[in-house]
């Protein structure tokens, strides 16, 4: 990972554990390493970090359908070198009894190079409050999309 997109993930950890500090869960979010300017699509000096977190979460397959679209007409439009999506999810996590159901924060970074996904899990801590434990890579794990959301870069390379 580039030293901009740690930008990224940076911002991404942040925003997951105050939702969760705030909110008790954690929304869907989004974060781009873009070349141009969102409000005038005019070319940056330098590659800048934008993001943005959902009011609520997806409410069907078709809602996250067009989440998705709309990202990667966003990428495009901006040449983003990089993109990140974050959210909430029930996942198998291996633990010392083996697997189990827990909730977990996940975050996929897809840029030049291909996609990394991460995830952390969501814990009680020791006074009872939801904290977000260690962020872990997920290798070798299939992609949760079926298609890129960077639409200038081709699958697989």
């Amino acid at each position: 990972m580039k030293h901009d997109e740690s930008a990224l993930v940076k911002q991404a950890l942040w925003d997951a554990r105050d939702q969760l500090q705030r909110t008790g869960r954690i929304l869907p979010a989004a974060y781009m390493l873009v070349a141009n300017n969102p409000q005038t699509g005019a070319p940056l000096t330098y590659p800048t970090a934008i993001g943005s977190v959902r009011d609520e979460p997806f409410t069907s397959q078709e809602d996250y359908d067009e989440y998705l679209a709309t990202l990667r007409a966003e990428s495009l439009r901006l040449s983003a070198t990089a993109v990140a999506l974050a959210g909430e999810a029930q996942a198998e996590v291996e633990t010392g009894q083996g697997l189990e159901a827990r909730r977990v924060w996940y975050l996929r970074i897809e840029d030049h190079r291909g996609v990394e996904q991460m995830h952390a899990a969501i814990d009680t801590d020791e006074q009872g409050r939801l904290s977000l434990g260690t962020l872990l890579a997920d290798a070798g794990a299939a992609d949760i999309l079926k298609d890129r959301l960077l639409p200038q870069v081709a699958k697989g390379s």
